[in-house]
Formats: C-alpha cells, structure tokens, sequence
C-alpha cells in the first residue's frame, strides 16, 4: 500500500522529477523489477523508474529493458561527441569528425527476439559534411553473453554526382561488465561500391562512467593488415 501511493502521488505531482541516488540508473538496468519490489528503488528513483510526469522517452526507459538484454542496457541512450572522434588509415589522410550515437529500445510490438535498436551518424569537422552512417540492431541470445549486431553501413563516398558506398555486416562477440568486443562474421556490399573490400572487423565499446562511452574500431582490408581506424569517447546527452 505504501509502495502505490508513493507512486501515485509522484505521477499525480511531477514537480522535481529526478532520482535521489546517483545509482538509480545503473540499478535498474541491471534489475529492472526492483522498481516494483524494493521500497527503497520505488521512493529514490522515481525519474529511472518513470514514475514522474517528466518521463524519459519509452524507448530509452531502462525500466522497460527485456530481461534477456538486461546485460546490456548500459548502452540506452544518445551519446555524442562534437569533434573529438580521429580516423587513420594508411588509405586516407588522418581527420577528425564529430558522432552521435542513438541506442534505443525496439518496437514493443515487435515480435520475435527483442533487441535494441542502433544508428550512427558521423561528420567532419567543419560539422556539415556528412562522413558515415550506420543503422541496425542489436541483440543477446538469451540465458549468454552471446551478442550480435547487425548494421547496414554507408560510407559517403560520390562518383558521379551518384552515392554509391554501401554495405552490411554482421558481427558477435562476448558481453562482459562494462565492454563489449564484436569481431566480424560477415560482410555483404552492393556490385557497384567504390569502397576497398574490407577483410575483418574488430569493434571495441568501453562503458568509461555512466556517462562516457568509449569506442575503437580496428580494421583490415585486401591491401592492409589489421590495424586501428577510428577512436572516439561519447558523452550521454540523454536520458
């Protein structure tokens, strides 16, 4: 009774909508039923728990997490760096570029496997040239730490006045406390793609702090070994 009223009288009130602990978060997207059974979760962290009127958009409600992809809710959010991501490659000349990152929670419609939703979209430094993108999902295998992501890539790349720089992988990996390496298990691209076959992939995503994200990206095409490509630390702009 106690539990209900409190949260009655938070949706009823909305003022202040925020959480009383600064690990209400990371609680929650281990064990998002605590907002239901533990009195302490219920009282402090009413904004986690989406119990304010100033609620957190549904697909970003860590609360809403599956309890298969629990593992790896951490990764919820829009995270973002202006300028300080840098690409190398013996192919290009070393630059800069900004990022945002947006990891969300699927359709609840969606039937079959649950997973979280993933794009990226990467530009110069100028900050109005559009350099990469990528789109996808990603997903555990239930009762592992199996994890799969699957992305449709676009590399700006114009022959022609034409865009013509596509391409689809598939990684896996292992799922461990904070990080999360993917290593390539196929690659598909269009007859047409200007870009030089890439071989092997391997992609590194390092929870920092609750609000820092690191990701580093190795790569090896037909021509060169596997070596660093990209490097970049995000900070969460939401929720």
């Amino acid at each position: 009774l106690l539990n209900q009223s409190f949260v009655s009288l938070s949706r009823i009130s909305g003022q202040d909508c925020h959480d009383l602990n600064k690990n209400c978060r990371d609680w929650i997207s281990i064990e998002a039923s605590l907002c239901k059974t533990a009195d302490y979760i219920i009282e402090k962290c009413t904004k986690s728990c989406g119990f304010c009127h100033a609620k957190i958009d549904p697909k970003f409600d860590i609360s809403r997490v599956p309890s298969h992809l629990q593992p790896i809710a951490w990764l919820i959010g829009i995270w973002r760096s202006e300028h300080g991501g840098k690409a190398i490659f013996p192919t290009i000349p070393t630059f800069t570029y900004g990022e945002q990152v947006e990891i969300s929670l699927s359709d609840p419609h969606m039937t079959g496997l649950k997973a979280l939703n993933y794009t990226a979209f990467a530009w110069g430094s100028k900050g109005d040239l559009e350099l990469h993108s990528e789109y996808g999902y990603i997903t555990l295998e239930p009762g592992t730490s199996m994890i799969s992501l699957t992305t449709v890539m676009d590399n700006v790349v114009y022959v022609k006045n034409m865009h013509i720089s596509c391409f689809v992988t598939v990684e896996q990996g292992v799922v461990e406390a904070n990080r999360i390496a993917f290593r390539l298990k196929d690659i598909g691209r269009i007859s047409f793609s200007r870009d030089l076959p890439v071989l092997e992939l391997v992609r590194e995503w390092t929870l920092l702090d609750k609000d820092t994200f690191q990701a580093r990206l190795e790569m090896e095409t037909l021509t060169h070994g596997m070596q660093e490509h990209t490097f970049i630390r995000y900070k969460r702009i939401y929720p």
